[in-house]
């Protein structure tokens, strides 16, 4: 009795002495309980007010992906990573785990969750958070509608739209929209991005533990439950998820044991495994922003299948960034090169790891970063992740410096990896050097003009600037197919006989005296069109825009889809005005095509977030040149190849052509080509006009590209398609120094086409060939140009 009065006596003190906030409480349920009766009232006589939409007219921030030409993800564009599902596409133990770990009474209440509502209220008037308190259908009306400002009215109105939803929708359609829009870290939205972004596989595959655990970090997937800086906070609230899930019967006690014991993932799984295609896709970005905007880019879902072929772009990245390196060794060890060195940053040289290793591949021929742990003149002992290299001086002979003086102990280098012993973990390898040149490579499909592969640059992390369509360059030798075409179509032949020999020309356009010189200032007397190409000689080529007159040069480039402002300058013959190597490349198509040049295009189809199609290209396919002079210079442009300064690609396993380029000084190499299927362009050169060095031709910096591209691409594709001649043709058998018929005393037979009618009728005589300066005491040592 005592201790009941005790009791009484007590509770009667707490009373009063609460009394206020007591009565301060009960006025806010009973509000609470009297707004929620009136807003139900209201929704049931009203229906929807307008300001609510139907959630399924409600578009999700979703992201934009990019596919390959064989319908491989290769690219997102986000804001938020996203993918929607629909609800037979979520798996029930995802639905369960949310269920069990944000309102369990989810499939019971019709909209609010009211033993929550009063711990949240409760928890703003003391200013102590005690947990969100939201059923799911509030935290969707709040996430949809509503700010996250912490306040009695916005949990009111929040309340209410819950009513409001749930009376339009069913509990699945409500759970279906919540877990399509729910945040869970980093940039993901929605239980499908996050399965792919935290255990790398699709959502159908998801398993208990991993469900769970998505449920479990959906309060604060950022910070007190983020996965890889706080594990452990993710381990006990998904344990106590799995609990809950095992007390309401979602999972049986095998299953609760099995993930209990699961581990965390360690790290992101990446949607797109390898960056490829860095270029090309920007590219398309900025193509997509122009044309539709920056909303429908990051939010709009868009699905854009672009006309990249992942291998032949990894092709050309691995040839262009070996073609560079290798230019920037014979160009010398730089005395710039100022390497980060671990001891002067005091990291330790056996435990540290470089960032750039996480995502390495040791294999032949890959290069890596290293870091140097001791080097003497001799050789040098390098540290690659768990693997020790060795550089002997001779792999490093291109320096012309002695290991010791280049290289320092810390000191993070780049080699190339020439042999791997696996068994012993060693390594041997080669040094090299980032290279400063730049270079760009294009690679177009003939038939349609897709871009199957595109290379602005070295470094797309370093400059975005893309070399293949924003940089002009003078052309050089590249420009003269175009004027050798037009004497084609202008009564000349492949026989033709033109003198190589010096000469000067009052340019009235500029208004000085031109006169032309051969790249290596010699001048070789009469020459056939054939020979005067394929050795690309300049005064030749000068003496037919002379005769031909410049005008007629500039209207033939125009033809070609050359846009520059080309002047009709007698200086055009050498290739001095200015376009794009995707000008080029595209013009160049015109000789494999046999006349038609194609438009170079990267987007095949866009389709928006519904499947319409938005855009949708066709090749674009223009001709511009009679079949059989395209094949006259098809044909000249093989000899190029097979006897001029393009040698370095005769050896290639397919009929090839193309035209090397350089202009004034060294300072842009140039080579295009082509095959039956493709057409390559390549340009090599620093991002302002500056010397590439001493006889860094076309020939020599830019076709070893073009040849190791194509080595790879022949592996794959062969090259069984020949060039077909057409029925306008005739091969007959000449000389080809003097361009007269073949006689027994002719010392260059060669079977060369002609339009039909234009074909040699004289036989070469013994004259002609002493007319020719150096029939007898031939000097065509191919200059590279």
């Amino acid at each position: 009795m005592v201790l009941m009065w005790y009791t009484n006596k007590k509770m009667k003190a707490f009373l009063l002495k609460n009394l206020k906030i007591i009565l301060f409480l009960l006025s806010i349920v009973l509000t609470m309980l009297i707004g929620s009766l009136i807003g139900i009232i209201l929704v049931y006589q009203k229906g929807f007010p307008n300001q609510i939409r139907n959630l399924e007219d409600i578009k999700p921030v979703v992201m934009t992906t990019v596919y390959n030409d064989q319908g491989k993800l290769i690219k997102e564009f986000a804001i938020e990573k996203r993918k929607v599902l629909k609800n037979s596409e979520i798996p029930d133990i995802v639905r369960q785990a949310f269920v069990a770990a944000e309102d369990k009474e989810f499939y019971s209440h019709w909209g609010i969750n009211f033993k929550g509502v009063v711990r949240a209220i409760t928890g703003i008037v003391f200013g102590k958070r005690k947990g969100g308190g939201s059923s799911i259908t509030q935290q969707l009306a709040r996430d949809l509608f509503l700010t996250r400002e912490v306040s009695v009215s916005r949990k009111f109105n929040e309340m209410l739209l819950a009513i409001q939803i749930e009376r339009k929708y069913s509990k699945d359609q409500i759970l279906n929209f919540y877990l399509n829009k729910i945040f869970l870290g980093a940039s993901v939205y929605g239980v499908a991005a996050a399965t792919q972004y935290y255990f790398g596989k699709p959502i159908k595959d998801i398993t208990v533990a991993e469900a769970t655990l998505l449920a479990a970090i959906n309060p604060n997937p950022n910070r007190l439950f983020n996965v890889f800086s706080n594990p452990e906070n993710c381990r006990n609230k998904r344990n106590m998820t799995l609990k809950q899930m095992l007390f309401l019967g979602y999972i049986n006690k095998k299953q609760y044991e099995e993930a209990i014991k699961a581990e965390l993932p360690k790290e992101p799984h990446e949607t797109i495994k390898e960056s490829i295609g860095d270029y090309f896709l920007e590219e398309i970005r900025k193509s997509i922003e122009s044309k539709f905007g920056e909303t429908l880019l990051y939010q709009g879902g868009l699905k854009v299948y672009s006309t990249l072929n992942s291998q032949m772009q990894k092709w050309a990245e691995e040839s262009l960034r070996e073609g560079l390196r290798e230019l920037s060794k014979r160009r010398g060890w730089r005395s710039d090169n100022h390497p980060f060195n671990l001891i002067k940053n005091q990291l330790d040289l056996d435990e540290y790891a470089l960032p750039e290793w996480k995502h390495m591949e040791i294999r032949e021929n890959e290069i890596v970063n290293g870091i140097i742990l001791k080097a003497n003149n001799k050789q040098a002992s390098i540290r690659v992740d768990t693997y020790r290299g060795r550089l002997k001086a001779a792999d490093a002979s291109w320096t012309k410096k002695p290991l010791s003086r280049i290289l320092k102990k810390g000191d993070v280098a780049l080699f190339k990896i020439l042999k791997i012993d696996e068994k012993n973990k060693t390594l041997d390898l080669g040094l090299e050097q980032e290279p400063k040149v730049e270079g760009a490579i294009l690679v177009v499909e003939n038939k349609t003009g897709e871009v199957k592969a595109m290379v602005g640059g070295y470094s797309f992390e370093k400059s975005k600037w893309n070399n293949a369509t924003q940089a002009l360059r003078q052309t050089g030798s590249t420009f003269k197919p175009i004027v050798y075409t037009a004497a084609l179509e202008n009564g000349y032949t492949p026989a033709t006989i033109i003198e190589d020999e010096p000469f000067a020309y009052f340019d009235e356009w500029q208004n000085e005296l031109w006169e032309p010189q051969n790249e290596d200032r010699n001048f070789k007397g009469p020459l056939t069109l054939r020979r005067a190409f394929e050795l690309s000689r300049n005064a030749c080529t000068a003496r037919i825009v002379e005769q031909l007159g410049p005008q007629k040069i500039v209207d033939c480039a125009k033809k070609f889809g050359i846009t520059s402002d080309l002047k009709p300058y007698m200086a055009i013959s050498l290739g001095v005005f200015e376009a794009t190597l995707e000008e080029m490349v595209s013009a160049y198509t015109v000789f494999p095509n046999y006349g038609i040049r194609v438009s170079p295009y990267l987007v095949q189809t866009i389709r928006d977030q519904n499947n319409n199609i938005i855009e949708e290209n066709y090749p674009d396919r223009k001709r511009v040149l009679e079949q059989d002079s395209a094949f006259l210079m098809n044909y000249l442009m093989r000899g190029v190849v097979k006897s001029g300064t393009g040698w370095r690609a005769k050896y290639l396993k397919a009929p090839i052509g193309g035209k090397t380029g350089t202009t004034d000084d060294y300072t842009d190499a140039w080579f295009i080509g082509f095959s039956p299927s493709v057409t390559i362009g390549v340009w090599v050169g620093f991002d302002i006009k500056k010397k590439l060095g001493d006889q860094e031709t076309g020939s020599r910096a830019a076709c070893p590209v073009f040849v190791k591209f194509m080595e790879k691409y022949l592996e794959k594709y062969d090259e069984i398609q020949q060039f077909r001649k057409p029925s306008g043709i005739i091969i007959i058998d000449i000389d080809k120094y003097t361009g007269k018929l073949l006689t027994p005393d002719c010392l260059y037979p060669f079977n060369e086409a002609f339009l039909t009618g234009t074909e040699p009728l004289e036989f070469c005589t013994e004259e002609d060939r002493s007319n020719i300066v150096d029939y007898y005491f031939t000097d065509d040592a191919i200059k590279d140009n």
